[in-house]
């Protein structure tokens, strides 16, 4: 879903421009023996652009210099062997080795101009495109989203209730999602909000490649459809979004996964 996915997948629907081995490799800095070259430079400016930020070259090279010291010193102290930082050194690998499998077949997430228009006329039939206005708990275990639905039940406050227990990063703002068009979320997401009443949240969690989500539904609107032209960029991002959704569930699908409480 939109707020969910991580900026790897941003990244990639970013025009790529290509950078030889010889560049990659060029010495920028070091710092202890430690070496930064220009392939970092261009991952970290890649993520900068990928979050709509820049620096130049030199600001980002002075970054990771500081880095590099700090990381130095924290190896010194043998910091990553604390259970917290293990664990977050963990997740942190697993993110970037992420982000290059997607890079690695970004080739299959494609959308022919004839697949686009195709889309387009599907959604605007009836010149009209549904919007959501809705919130979400998002919980990795689906005993514990059951739970906090009795408590909703029992009138608990839902964006209270978002901002103590969401593991999503919507939880600090009471789960908010803001305003979104049917279809840009994962698909199981956007059934579920489909079939609700404004002013109503979810009877059972709601499964999807990220979890169990509460939803709470606001408002929901139609809109007038708008010109192809001025849609088209946006529609092809949110169908290659379902590709990668697709992906994934793939992997999910071959996997052995145990749940454990």
């Amino acid at each position: 879903m939109k707020t969910l996915l991580c900026v790897a997948l941003t990244a990639l629907l970013l025009p790529l421009v290509p950078v030889s081995a010889q560049d990659t490799d060029k010495l920028l800095a070091t710092v202890n023996d430690s070496k930064i070259t220009a392939g970092q430079v261009d991952a970290q400016a890649r993520q900068l652009a990928a979050q709509g930020q820049q620096a130049s070259q030199a600001q980002i090279v002075d970054e990771l210099i500081n880095l590099e010291l700090m990381q130095q010193e924290a190896l010194k102290q043998e910091l990553e062997k604390l259970p917290d930082v293990a664990s977050e050194l963990k997740t942190m690998r697993a993110r970037v080795l992420a982000n290059a499998l997607l890079t690695q077949v970004a080739g299959n997430f494609a959308v022919s101009d004839e697949d686009l228009k195709k889309e387009y006329d599907r959604q605007a039939a009836d010149n009209r495109v549904s919007e959501y206005l809705a919130s979400h708990i998002l919980l990795d275990d689906e005993a514990r989203a059951k739970e906090i639905i009795v408590e909703l039940n029992d009138g608990a406050d839902f964006a209270e209730a978002a901002k103590k227990y969401s593991t999503g990063p919507s939880g600090p703002n009471g789960g908010d999602l803001g305003w979104f068009t049917d279809g840009s979320m994962v698909p199981e997401f956007s059934a579920a909000v489909a079939e609700m009443e404004p002013g109503s949240h979810s009877v059972a969690p709601v499964k999807t490649q990220f979890g169990f989500h509460i939803i709470k539904l606001a408002d929901k609107r139609n809109k007038q459809a708008q010109p192809f032209e001025a849609v088209a960029d946006q529609l092809r991002s949110a169908m290659i979004r379902t590709q990668v959704s697709d992906y994934i569930g793939g992997l999910r699908n071959s996997a052995l996964i145990e749940m454990h409480e």
